[in-house]
């Protein structure tokens, strides 16, 4: 569980996509795409994921187009990349991400909880 915290994200969601994975070195990041209902019916926001390392691998490993998950993080906000022009932006390091299971599935690894 997270610490309750006044900045915390949870967004529940389907996977748009199946995780890019991208290695440099011992680095590793898994890319995504979820989309989150909105509040007004039809209303979809489509909200980029990345998590790493350990997080990632249990992405790549356990999650493909159209499973069920939440994320949960904190919004943060780069600085200092003008030359990026990423001043300002705000970005959402995940901590936990596990897969909404249904009554049907088969028991597996549902979920990776992550330090910062």
């Amino acid at each position: 569980m997270l610490k309750q915290d006044t900045n915390s994200v949870i967004l529940t969601g389907n996977l748009v996509q199946n995780p890019e994975v991208v290695e440099k070195g011992e680095f590793k990041m898994a890319k995504m795409i979820v989309a989150v209902n909105g509040k007004d019916e039809g209303e979809v926001m489509f909200v980029k994921i990345a998590t790493q390392d350990k997080l990632a691998d249990f992405v790549s490993q356990n999650l493909s187009k159209g499973d069920g998950v939440i994320v949960m993080g904190k919004l943060s906000q780069l600085n200092g990349r003008k030359d990026l022009g990423l001043v300002g932006r705000l970005v959402f390091p995940v901590r936990k991400i596990q897969r909404k299971r249904t009554f049907s599935q088969e028991p597996q690894k549902t979920s990776y909880q992550s330090s910062y």
